[in-house]
């Protein structure tokens, strides 16, 4: 039995707009993985029959004493935050008030903590947010480290320390990749919506590609553009609009050698939770419009497709143009994702990416698994924020795309007896969550 074939809950279905790289309960499901996912859900069933309510009911909390087994795993995958450094000041910065905050990791103590990572069962590691990850002074480092540990590793840069992804390339492989973020086709929007504090162009960092392909041609590169439209806004400002340009990016990604180009909406941080939405009540007027404009881009730019060049539209994107955005709203009220993906940071340890730095959403510190210790407190208060963030009044504006993932382990707990059919899928070496 394959995630397809699983119901993700009952009454629901497995949105056809789910992207293969989103298909997270496919890849809990691989035979490396799939121990560990039964694990949860067994003991997510005990966790509610200690409470009294059985596993059909969702999301019941344990009484004070009365819980089961303390919660003993950690992340498949984490998003690592290195630094809040940036030296872009983009209006459309999702993180733009934790960016520059001078507060740091202790450097033995983020490395401390990856090994025991790793040795207790981690898998993945996207270096990504916050800020600039290059920035990190010891970038190189902790990259040789985490792939001494066995780590996958993915890298989001925003391409201006393009020599430091090149002096660590040839100890990536094949199942690793990095993304720029550069959202224009050409250096006047670029300029315009990344205001790059010290000067470099948009083709000086596509120029910093082919290098680092020569280097190691299996490495996969791509070119993430968001999709911002006329009335976007975000932090006080106007965005620049760049729908005209999807085309132009797409053609120039192809040129400097990117092996796709993803492309994905514009999201902001709701002012009730500070989550990052979609918020299409800022444009609803011109959603049709918008949307017509996209599909034409899209289309023009898959004509550049061949085997060595991709197109690839977010699930965020596909429920946009669709407009089945809200099957991904409604959420289980327990966030069984937050067991297998976290976000640590120089700001803490967090429960999503969405989340990445709201208190409510925090798991521990910086240090949250830095030795055995610190690994024990912070599974009991994994285990503590399952049960009391509520995920379906938290992230009701969120398009979620864990929001499958999460009704699929929600039916195996409400239907425990399905764990014995369950079969693993094929397996993908794919651990990115």
């Amino acid at each position: 039995m394959i995630a397809s074939q699983l119901s993700p809950a009952p009454e629901r279905g497995q949105p056809a707009t789910l992207a293969a790289m989103h298909d997270f309960a496919a890849k809990l499901l691989q035979p490396s993985l799939v121990g560990r996912l039964k694990a949860y859900v067994r003991w997510q069933v005990a966790q509610r029959a200690a409470a009294g309510a059985g596993p059909a009911a969702e999301g019941a909390r344990a009484a004070p004493g009365a819980a089961a087994a303390p919660l003993d795993d950690v992340p498949v995958s984490i998003n690592l935050d290195l630094t809040t450094a940036c030296n872009y000041a983009c209006d459309h910065c999702v993180d733009f008030e934790i960016l520059n905050t001078g507060r740091k990791y202790e450097h033995e103590r983020l490395l401390a903590s990856l090994a025991q990572l790793a040795r207790r069962g981690l898998k993945s590691v996207i270096v990504i947010g916050g800020g600039e990850p290059t920035l990190y002074p010891k970038f190189a480092e902790v990259m040789t480290r985490m792939k001494e540990l066995g780590l996958q590793l993915g890298v989001v840069t925003n391409g201006t320390g393009m020599d430091k992804i090149l002096a660590v390339a040839d100890k990536l492989d094949g199942r690793d990749w990095v993304r720029l973020s550069l959202d224009s086709g050409s250096d006047p929007t670029f300029q315009a919506m990344h205001k790059p504090k010290r000067p470099i162009t948009l083709d000086a960092i596509c120029e910093g590609i082919p290098p680092v392909k020569q280097r190691n041609p299996e490495l996969r590169i791509g070119f993430s553009y968001i999709i911002a439209w006329r009335g976007c806004t975000a932090n006080d400002a106007q965005i620049v609009e760049n729908v005209h340009e999807m085309y132009m990016a797409a053609e120039r990604a192809r040129r400097f050698q990117f092996d796709y180009i993803s492309f994905k909406p514009f999201l902001v941080r709701a002012d009730e939770n500070n989550a990052e939405i979609v918020d299409l009540a800022q444009q609803a007027h011109r959603v049709a419009e918008v949307m017509g404009a996209i599909r034409q881009q899209l289309e023009q730019s898959k004509r550049l497709e061949n085997e060595r060049f991709k197109v690839v539209e977010s699930t965020n994107l596909r429920v946009f143009l669709n407009n089945s955005w809200h099957e991904y709203n409604r959420q289980p009220r327990q966030c069984h994702m937050t067991l297998f993906r976290q976000v640590l940071s120089p700001l803490g340890l967090f429960n999503c990416p969405v989340y990445r730095h709201v208190p409510k959403a925090q798991l521990g510190d910086k240090a949250a698994y830095v030795d055995d210790a610190a690994v024990a407190t912070t599974q009991a208060e994994t285990a503590a924020l399952i049960g009391r963030f509520d995920a379906s009044h938290e992230c009701r504006q969120v398009t979620c795309l864990y929001n499958s993932a999460n009704w699929f382990i929600e039916d195996l707990i409400r239907n425990p007896e399905r764990l014995e059919s369950l079969q693993p899928t094929e397996e993908r070496h794919d651990y990115f969550l």
